[in-house]
């Protein structure tokens, strides 16, 4: 009946990707309902469907230089190595959007009319072969970190995170200044922060090696 549809349509969302990019929001958003169609010659490959891309930056003025400068760095080497993909990029708050336009814009370079760069509170249904997520999240220049999760510890934060984590229909870069267990979430009102923190934790792991696909059990 009716009420079935949009699961059938989730699925049939997913059928071409690899299982390590629908697998975190199967488990923490859809109950395992979602069926993944699984491309065999993917499965045989190794788990490379996220990367975890660890650099130095730290947080001031609400965004993080050195990691906006990796992003365009990795962006500006796709481009070249893989010119028919489309990319993307997704921050966690608009002041790292900002820095990671006026850092392209500085270099003059043209980019692709597909490409973009949104923050979380502006990604919609957009759908590209990868998509970099800068983090943005790191300590101060004195080492301390501020727990300050934006939009992501509002209700419904977690919606927003769903939406971001399942927009790429290849591969997944997170670009971090930190790693997952530098994250405080433990007193936060929301789920959005403790998704946050257990989806950086599933990319580090995956991009370690560390995730086995296992067909679901009809």
């Amino acid at each position: 009946g009716a009420r079935h549809l949009p699961q059938v349509m989730l699925t049939e969302h997913y059928r071409s990707r690899t299982p390590e990019l629908i697998d975190f929001s199967n488990r923490h958003f859809y109950k395992n309902s979602l069926r993944f169609m699984p491309d065999f010659h993917m499965l045989q490959k190794p788990h490379t469907g996220i990367e975890f891309v660890k650099t130095e930056g730290f947080f001031e003025n609400q965004c993080n230089r050195v990691e906006a400068e990796k992003v365009v760095q990795l962006c500006l080497s796709l481009f070249h190595k893989f010119p028919t993909k489309e990319l993307g990029v997704i921050t966690f708050n608009i002041r790292q959007q900002n820095i990671i336009q006026d850092l392209f814009e500085e270099i003059g370079v043209l980019l692709p009319k597909s490409f973009f760069v949104k923050n979380i509170e502006n990604i919609q249904g957009d759908e590209k072969d990868i998509i970099l997520f800068s983090i943005g999240y790191a300590p101060d220049r004195s080492g301390r970190m501020y727990h300050q999760f934006g939009t992501l510890n509002q209700a419904g934060g977690e919606n927003r995170l769903n939406v971001a984590v399942t927009r790429a229909r290849e591969k997944v870069i997170v670009v971090s200044s930190i790693y997952p267990q530098q994250l405080v979430v433990e007193n936060t009102t929301h789920l959005g922060p403790k998704l946050f923190k257990s989806y950086l934790e599933y990319a580090f792991n995956v991009s370690q090696g560390k995730f086995l696909y296992q067909l679901p059990q009809e």
